[in-house]
């Protein structure tokens, strides 16, 4: 039999048995009687015998204990407290794999070649069935604090698991302290290339991480005039800097990639550069654009709306009022009928694939030599500021209100360096105001 008070100081530092008297850990570990198995430096790991799981126990010469931060965050491999398997041993993973055909054939033990480790591992194996089983009331309360132990685990595990798909999804760790990063508002359209670059950024300044905060380039803006942190402000249209906050809180921008207007298919129909005023103009066709009001993809749709009647006359009041027209007021998800096409930017359009359709360049807003002729497409936002259409430019700026300015000046040098024709947008460069990198 073991003698399982020899390794108190080791059972004591474990996050399974946290929390335990020392006598009533050693009288629960003698009731569920768990093996002990030895892996010797340089060994593979021995198979696990079914319905088991194992705990690090000891190791010699022994690991230095890493710091905590949660009451049940994990040890490292190697610390005390390690725990291997126990989430398919107690799911009865190994059950449901032979039932369906799919069990591991050949000897048991993990899939791949463990790699040789530099210290003797002493390890507890337990029977799942042990953790739950009666041992009588001098017992129960030390086993009702293991498997409180064992649920917070569990848990954290899951929670684990959802903080590294949040790192995936945006770029930044949920458990960060705000205050100490740099903030980056990016419009929709430029979230995959920001997010790109804040995930390279964060790998290499784990001192200063970048956080993510997407949005509608207008209502971005207003969080920024309004008060709310920024650091960093990429937006879908160089004038909500030029216009909206030069010069108080913004001295310059760089323009770093330009776009055209496009109309997306959904998946069942089609729309090409041919047929696109046929499809639209179909009675039954119905067609959208995000928020004129916050978002320049929005007001960019309607522009490009408005500039139709350089094509055909009559086309613009067409479009416009026809009754599959929607964007122009808020109308619930589930309250629109089925959407056959969209107003969107071409970066997006073929991000995504699918069917869309090219518009003309003048009603497209990418071409440069067409300045004059956008502008005549104005829109109101709100009460105080007009947009007139201009050849689609994306623009990176640093307010003035920048907390962390040194650091997001390197973060954009990174950013700029971006491969943004990757992404679909078009080649365009330019700078405005004063050198924000200077």
């Amino acid at each position: 039999m073991v003698n399982y008070r020899e390794y108190l100081p080791e059972l004591k530092s474990t996050t399974l048995f946290q929390d335990i008297e020392d006598d009533a850990l050693v009288a629960l570990l003698e009731a569920m009687a768990p093996k002990l198995v030895v892996r010797k430096q340089g060994d593979g790991m021995t198979p696990f015998a079914p319905g088991t799981f194992r705990m690090a126990l000891r190791a010699t010469p022994p690991n230095e204990i890493v710091p905590r931060v949660f009451k049940y965050d994990m040890p490292k491999f190697g610390e005390p407290g390690m725990l291997m398997a126990e989430i398919p041993s107690l799911s009865l993973m190994g059950d449901g794999l032979k039932a369906a055909g799919r069990e591991r054939k050949g000897p048991g033990g993990p899939p791949h070649k463990p790699k040789p480790v530099a210290y003797d591992l002493e390890m507890l194996e337990f029977e799942v069935d042990s953790l739950t089983r009666f041992y009588g009331e001098e017992i129960f309360k030390a086993q009702g604090i293991m498997l409180r132990n064992f649920l917070g685990i569990l848990a954290h595990k899951v929670c684990d698991i959802r903080h590294e798909l949040f790192l995936i999804r945006d770029a930044r760790d949920m458990y960060l302290d705000t205050e100490n990063t740099i903030q980056v508002f990016a419009a929709g359209v430029t979230m995959g290339v920001a997010k790109q670059a804040i995930q390279h950024w964060n790998l290499k300044h784990p001192e200063r991480q970048a956080v993510l905060v997407g949005g509608h380039s207008v209502d971005l803006v207003r969080r920024l005039k309004a008060g709310e942190r920024c650091d960093v402000l990429i937006t879908a249209d160089d004038t909500n800097v030029s216009e909206m906050l030069m010069p108080e809180l913004a001295k310059g921008y760089v323009v770093f990639a330009g776009n055209r207007m496009v109309i997306t298919a959904r998946e069942g129909y089609e729309i090409n550069s041919e047929n696109w005023k046929e499809k639209l103009l179909d009675p039954a066709a119905t067609f959208i654009h995000n928020d004129p009001y916050g978002d320049p993809g929005g007001y960019r749709a309607v522009m490009a709306m408005l500039l139709a009647d350089k094509v055909e006359e009559g086309l613009t009041k067409k479009l416009m009022e026809h009754p599959g027209h929607y964007g122009m007021t808020p109308v619930k998800r589930e309250e629109l009928p089925p959407i056959m096409y969209s107003f969107g930017y071409r970066s997006g359009a073929v991000s995504r694939g699918g069917s869309f359709a090219e518009l003309p360049a003048v009603m497209d807003l990418g071409d440069e030599a067409l300045a004059a002729t956008y502008a005549e497409a104005k829109f109101a936002v709100d009460e105080n500021n007009t947009v007139a259409g201009t050849p689609i430019s994306h623009a990176v700026t640093i307010p003035t209100t920048a907390k962390y300015a040194a650091e997001a000046k390197e973060f954009v040098k990174l950013f700029l360096a971006s491969d943004f024709e990757s992404f679909g947008f078009l080649p365009r460069r330019q700078s405005a105001g004063e050198d924000i990198l200077a």
